[in-house]
């Protein structure tokens, strides 16, 4: 390497011979073709490395020219150079390819020369003359030597002549150069000889490093040695340095120079590494072992390692759970190399992850694969557990136990390795009845493995083997044990309700099994207890929640039927997809149908009307409302003051066709409302949709009493008189009804000036109403006696029959005892009226005197005053006309009719 420059002199020097131009060891041949007279003629300045660009401007050639020193104008012959053997043999450096054997010394000037890389230049000079003979440079690797060389061959007599230089290839080109001298000879590298020049060599030439450039004179890196590489990627897989060993494998990948075999053993060593790299996290790796494995296994399907790709493409997919593309990957292994023990343990592997996943049918057909076929591989005592696993799975239990004697004869003591098959063994026993057999196996597995988690819940199903098995006192020991050694966890609650119920009463559940359990008498803890405080314990855990469906049918059987109802429709709620849900419908259903008894029997109606919108459940199962829930649930909506609603779901009753139940129930709700509202055209309506209604006598004659009143109120006396009458002859109806029907016939005679008849009926109404007030009857009116009263004294004052009158008037007097009434003064007025037409002015005059006097301000008293100015008046009058003082005063008027009395008198 130039020291001045900075590029190779390769193409100058002549094999390992010192530079004439910087002192620098060369690095490679040059053609013996090319003159040093040709070198001479070039320029200190001029371009040293001919293999650059070709437009390299001239001027910015590199220069060997030493700091300092002048350039020479004549070129000086240089000293004899030692030959060095031939590059790629003996002497060649590591990493270079071999070079081509040089020419014999004896070889004609004029023949071309061997080197590859100066043929073009032996063509341009075919005259060039023999070099001077060159001086052999010590072997470097001994005293001087380069390391890694191996030793140079014997130096040649001085007077030999030497391979021609390739600066002599331009000889010809430049007569006026002289050859050059002989070259002086090297002393060995490394030792204290000096140069011609009289400098020593440096030491640091010696250990300067090798740099390595391209055709264009750029540094690159030193060339990779495969061998080399090789062997380091085996140091680290014997280390297990994967990650290390996978780097460099990935070089040797880029190297586009290795044998077919050697970059196969590349791939599967990718493969390799990556494998046991991320055989434990293949999530993370999948894809990289994948592809790495796929391009080893496609080139070369033939390879003796392809059976091993195929098993190892099958392991990566089943570890991520691709299924599918593992049996794929396995199936070809199977087809393709039949024979390699990989497909034993390949099927296997995947039988043993088909049972993990429940394919359980798969993993028999994967297991029975490896029986029939590969009876002598390791993997045999695999598959045969693996086969009675999945057949015990299956339910083919009379297999399973063929399959388990066939393990135990062959490997009795299996067991030892996985100890979990005991478990599998003991589990078939049970099937097949076998109780006593399995509990032995169970007792062999605990005590195997003693402390082993989840041995309590073997416990705990060994125990409820001993209770279906009658042996409750070795059952009640092991729930004891397990309370004691488990407390808090899922088998102890269980075995405190083993222990509380005395036997196993899991799911499905029904009412009538657990009511002999609740009805069966307790010696310790009451069961409810018991239930509330498993429940408690846990929401998720299944014992509690089974416990709270307990709960909720203890609660039906102790009555307690809101309750079960609340706590039957939580557990609905809260679990439901749990397989007691029907269970819990029919807890709510049947205590909703006995709280409805009750309700209905207590007319409770706001309580049936609260359960059924609290709870769907009832709603849905009920479906289509029947007469008594759609009665019930109106009189809850009406009793809750919602009476739309009520009179809504009532209003289904009121059709053409009656409710023998609740038919005239909803008639009388209806009835009475309107009747209270007095609404009476809607009575009237009522009565034309029940007219053919099969009532009962009292409820039609009130029906017919109620429409009579309407019409009477609304002013349909045609259509209300007629019922009136039919009414007022009825004895089978009530009084009050006989009273009123009575009553308005009278005002109808009054209305129609029927003298006779209002007289007749105003009586009769006078009678009614009195029994009604003596029965002490709510449906008393004083007022209609009053007024049918007030109208008997219009009656027979107008018939003359002044004597019934006053009768009348005094009876009426009894309703108006105080003074303060305002009815006090017309009363005495009328009276006073009355007298004076009877002729008793006496009374008459002191009955009005008495009116002015404590009523004087008001219309009686006024027309009171009035009336005994006409007295004075008429007595006046009197004394004048003739006979008037011989009429006594005592006399009766004949035209009185006093005789009459009690009769009605005679139509006007």
């Amino acid at each position: 390497m130039c020291s001045v420059g900075g590029r190779c002199c390769r193409r100058f020097l002549v094999g390992a011979a010192i530079c004439a131009l910087c002192g620098t060891l060369g690095l490679e041949f040059f053609s013996p073709s090319v003159s040093l007279a040709a070198s001479a003629a070039q320029g200190i300045t001029a371009r040293i490395n001919p293999g650059g660009p070709e437009n390299w401007p001239p001027e910015q050639g590199l220069s060997t020219q030493l700091p300092g020193a002048q350039a020479a104008p004549d070129v000086q012959p240089a000293p004899p150079v030692r030959e060095l053997p031939p590059l790629g043999t003996q002497g060649q450096m590591p990493g270079t390819p071999p070079a081509p054997a040089a020419q014999p010394a004896t070889q004609p000037a004029g023949q071309p020369a061997t080197q590859p890389g100066v043929q073009a230049g032996a063509q341009a000079a075919p005259d060039v003359q023999p070099a001077p003979p060159v001086r052999e440079l010590p072997p470097l690797g001994t005293q001087g030597q380069m390391p890694g060389t191996p030793p140079a061959p014997a130096a040649q007599p001085a007077g030999q002549p030497a391979t021609q230089p390739a600066g002599q290839a331009g000889s010809q080109a430049a007569p006026d150069v002289q050859p050059a001298p002989p070259v002086r000879e090297l002393p060995s590298a490394g030792t204290g000889t000096e140069s011609p020049a009289g400098d020593k060599a440096s030491p640091a030439a010696a250990k300067r490093e090798v740099i390595y450039v391209d055709e264009q004179g750029n540094r690159v890196e030193k060339p990779v040695d495969p061998e080399a590489v090789w062997q380091e990627v085996q140091s680290c897989l014997e280390k297990r340095q994967f990650s290390d060993a996978l780097d460099k494998l990935r070089i040797l990948y880029d190297l586009p120079q290795l044998t077919r075999d050697r970059r196969l053993e590349v791939l599967y060593g990718i493969s390799d590494c990556l494998w046991e790299m991320y055989k434990d996290k293949p999530q993370a790796g999948y894809d990289a072992i994948v592809a790495s494995t796929s391009e080893a296994l496609n080139a070369d399907l033939r390879h003796d390692r392809a059976p091993e790709a195929y098993a190892r493409l099958g392991k990566i997919n089943l570890r991520v759970g691709n299924m599918d593309e593992a049996r794929a990957n396995i199936m070809a292994l199977l087809r393709q190399y039949p024979l390699s023990p990989l497909v034993a343990e390949s099927l296997t592997e995947l039988g043993e992850e088909q049972l993990k996943r429940k394919m359980d049918e798969s993993a028999a057909v994967s297991f029975q694969t490896v029986l029939e076929n590969y009876p002598e591989s390791a993997s045999m005592e695999d598959a045969a557990m693996g086969m009675g696993k999945a057949l015990v799975r299956l339910g083919r239990h009379d297999a399973a136990s063929v399959i388990m004697d066939f393990v135990n004869k062959r490997w009795p003591r299996c067991y030892l390795e996985d100890t979990d098959f005991l478990l599998v063994q003991a589990e078939n026993l049970q099937a097949l009845k076998r109780d006593d057999a399995a509990m032995d196996v169970y007792w062999l597995f605990v005590n195997l493995q003693p402390r082993r988690e989840g041995n309590n819940e073997l416990l705990l199903k060994m125990a409820d083997t001993y209770t279906r098995g009658n042996q409750w006192g070795a059952a009640a020991l092991m729930y004891q044990r397990i309370m004691d050694l488990w407390p808090g966890v899922s088998s102890s609650r269980v075995s405190r309700l083993r222990l509380a119920e005395k036997g196993i009463y899991d799911g499905p559940l029904h009412y009538d099994q657990m009511s002999a359990l609740f009805a069966r008498p307790t010696e310790d803890i009451p069961l409810e207890r018991v239930y509330r405080e498993v429940m408690e314990a846990s929401d998720t855990s299944p014992e509690c929640v089974l416990s709270r469906l307990k709960y909720a049918m203890w609660l039906l059987w102790d009555k307690q039927f809101t309750q079960a109802m609340g706590s039957a429709a939580d557990f609905i709620d809260n679990y439901p997809e749990h397989p007691g849900v029907p269970q819990a419908r029919d807890i709510i259903w049947t205590a909703f149908q006995s709280e409805l008894t009750n309700a209905l029997a207590e007319q409770n109606y706001r309580r049936i009307l609260l359960l059924w919108n609290g709870f769907p459940l009832v709603r849905e199962r009920y479906g289509e409302l029947d007469p008594k829930m759609r009665y019930a649930l109106a009189q809850g909506y009406m009793e809750r003051g919602d009476d739309a609603k009520g009179l809504e779901l009532l209003g289904a009753f009121l059709t053409a066709k009656m409710d023998p139940d609740y038919g005239e129930l909803a008639l009388t709700e209806y009835f009475n409302r309107y009747l209270k509202a007095g609404a009476w055209d809607r009575i009237l309506d009522l009565s034309r949709i029940v007219a053919a209604w099969p009532l009962r006598p009292q409820l039609r004659s009130q029906l017919e009493y109620a429409t009579a009143l309407s019409a009477q109120n609304l002013g349909l006396w045609g259509a209300a008189l007629p019922r009136w009458r039919q009414l007022a002859m009825r004895n089978d109806i009530p009084l009050y009804q006989r009273a009123y029907a009575t009553y308005f016939l009278a005002r109808d005679a009054e209305m129609r000036k029927d003298v006779g008849d209002a007289y007749v009926y105003n009586r009769q109404v006078i009678e009614l109403f009195r029994q009604l007030a003596d029965e002490r009857s709510d449906k008393a009116d004083p007022e209609r006696i009053k007024e049918s009263m007030a109208a008997l004294m219009d009656i027979c004052e107008v018939a003359n029959r002044i004597p019934e009158a006053l009768d009348w008037v005094k009876q009426y007097a009894e309703f108006v005892p105080d003074a303060a009434s305002p009815e006090y003064p017309g009363l005495r007025y009328r009276e006073a009226r009355l007298y004076r037409k009877l002729g008793d002015a006496v009374r008459a005059q002191f009955l009005l005197e008495d009116v002015v006097k404590r009523f004087p301000g008001t219309p009686f008293g006024k027309a009171a005053a009035s009336e005994l100015r006409t007295f004075e008046v008429s007595r006046d009058l009197k004394d004048f006309m003739p006979g008037g003082a011989a009429a006594g005063p005592g006399a009766s008027p004949a035209q009185n009719g006093a005789d009459s009395a009690g009769s009605p008198p005679a139509n006007p």
